[in-house]
């Protein structure tokens, strides 16, 4: 019985990687296309974003991030819960680094959901989650998650 048992943690341990299939790896020099995720601070905002990014051969980058207020910590901000804004950003992404430092330049935000930022961001090995600190109005303590 003890043998059958054992030949069954075998059978298993070795169909495990079958059954976890992974996405397969994005080059992590090509930071261009399309992004999501969220922004988090430690006085309990969140945001979700959709980050349009595109990066010329010479590491100039620009795009666009669309923010949605979907927590706030202040009662006069409630009804604001739900509104979208737009960031645009430039800066620069170091492919040999896999950095990507922008900075908000300018927004579209009928209803003042959002104030322009700065972001410095590391794209994970794979190329398929990019994540970093905002500055937040000086603490450098919002945080944001991005993956594609």
């Amino acid at each position: 019985m003890w043998a059958a048992l054992a030949a069954l943690l075998v059978l298993i341990a070795s169909a495990l990687p079958a059954i976890a299939q992974t996405k397969p790896d994005l080059p992590a020099t090509d930071v261009a296309g399309e992004w999501q995720g969220q922004w988090t601070s430690p006085s309990d905002y969140l945001f979700t974003t959709a980050l349009t990014l595109q990066v010329a051969p010479d590491g100039m980058a620009s795009g666009t991030f669309v923010w949605v207020l979907k927590r706030s910590p202040l009662a006069e901000e409630q009804r604001k819960l739900g509104l979208a804004a737009t960031e645009y950003m430039s800066g620069r992404f170091d492919p040999v680094a896999s950095t990507l430092v922008v900075a908000g330049t300018r927004k579209d935000d009928p209803h003042d959901v959002i104030f322009m930022d700065r972001y410095r961001l590391i794209v994970s090995g794979n190329g398929r989650t990019m994540g970093g600190l905002s500055r937040n109005l000086g603490d450098w303590d919002g945080q944001l998650f991005l993956a594609r």
